[in-house]
């Protein structure tokens, strides 16, 4: 016998079927996340990759939106949006008044040093440093030293300008995710780096969806099962996958 929900993923909703699924990708989702051209259009990467497979299986259109990452919460809380990706209950305010997608993989941080610099392996390392971090993200384990000023915190908006800074001298120490470092090393020279990965477990990476309408939701939710089942959000991943980390 069929499960309720498989029944529910093939009859196309009335209400959805003809409206595009508004999907958030903000340019401060870093490559390979999200890849856009000189245009400002997102036109490849991760999200891309899984956000056009949703959409595929929900048989609607994509409309991308590239909005600021402090005003995501606000369009899924307002309507204005359907789904945001590669976020966490823990990065984000009044998480709970959002709906969530079960976990679609695991992200390990890095912390990036000049080569000469002494390795970070613990929160003392960090006493003192300015460190280059990306507009809009949240930094739960470094947050206690930011808020006591053990630390600094210097936002940028995007890794390359964190790791231009670090190569001037304007930071000490860059933070990032494992594939954004890895996509940075195929396309840049990395040789004067070198990168350690954040002592805190990796962590787990969802999308935040639309609280209001309970059968997309549902919808969402279970074809993100399916496409972690049939190998689509793995296939994603190792596409833009770099072994060097």
């Amino acid at each position: 016998m069929w499960k309720w929900w498989y029944l529910l993923l093939m009859v196309p909703s009335l209400l959805f079927a003809a409206e595009p699924l508004r999907a958030v990708v903000s340019q401060t989702n870093t490559a390979p996340y999200a890849i856009f051209d000189p245009q400002q259009r997102l036109v490849d990467g991760i999200a891309k990759d899984l956000l056009d497979a949703l959409a595929t299986r929900l048989n609607r259109p994509v409309q991308y939106l590239d909005l600021p990452r402090g005003r995501v919460v606000e369009w899924l809380l307002t309507d204005k949006a359907d789904i945001a990706c590669f976020l966490n209950p823990q990065w984000v305010p009044a998480s709970y008044k959002l709906s969530w997608t079960g976990v679609l993989f695991h992200t390990r941080q890095y912390i990036v040093r000049r080569l000469e610099d002494s390795p970070v392996r613990s929160n003392q390392d960090l006493f003192h440093k300015r460190i280059g971090t990306t507009r809009g993200f949240s930094y739960p384990e470094l947050q206690p030293l930011f808020e006591t000023n053990a630390a600094v915190r210097d936002d940028a908006e995007s890794l390359e300008k964190n790791i231009q800074r670090l190569e001037q001298g304007r930071v000490d120490l860059v933070m990032t995710v494992d594939l954004s470092y890895g996509h940075y090393q195929q396309q840049f020279d990395s040789s004067k780096l070198a990168a350690e990965p954040l002592w805190a477990q990796p962590a787990e990476v969802y999308c935040a969806l639309n609280p209001h309408h309970a059968l997309q939701i549902e919808q969402i939710q279970q074809l993100f099962v399916l496409m972690r089942q049939q190998g689509v959000v793995d296939k994603a991943l190792k596409r833009w996958a770099h072994t060097s980390l």
